[in-house]
């Protein structure tokens, strides 16, 4: 088994697909470029932030807005406005590429609105719900 630290091989498939090589197993991981990149692997999403970008805007509006990372359909709304929610809360459940994406709450607050539905194909950037402060 590989331990932490150990090389890993990693080869373009094309397509944003990449084969995973530590010396012990291949894996094909998936990679797809939004604001930031996302790479799916083993049923997992993670997210790799893109460090060289301008710093981006914060105003009021842009600060509690959940976008959506990439295009994708909504599959689940598991919150409704004036919901108070906490830290890593699923607050909905996308699909891309047949891999379902969570989308967690940040912080701790109460989610001010819903801007999606079920069942509709988002686009990266748009807004999907909003969060307030919590009292």
């Amino acid at each position: 088994m590989s331990k932490p630290g150990d090389a890993l091989q990693v080869t373009s498939l094309g397509r944003g697909r990449y084969q995973l090589d530590d010396g012990v197993t291949r894996r094909v991981g998936y990679a797809v470029q939004a604001r930031d990149t996302w790479v799916f692997l083993d049923g997992q999403v993670y997210v790799i932030p893109d460090v060289s970008a301008a710093p981006r805007r914060r105003q009021g509006d842009d600060q509690g807005a959940l976008t959506a990372p990439m295009p994708a359909t909504v599959l689940a709304i598991h919150a409704v406005a004036g919901q108070r929610v906490q830290r890593d809360d699923t607050l909905l459940v996308l699909e891309a590429m047949k891999m379902e994406l969570p989308i967690r709450a940040p912080r701790d607050g109460v989610v001010t609105r819903i801007a999606c539905r079920v069942g509709e194909l988002v686009q990266p950037g748009v807004t999907l719900l909003e969060l307030g402060q919590a009292d």
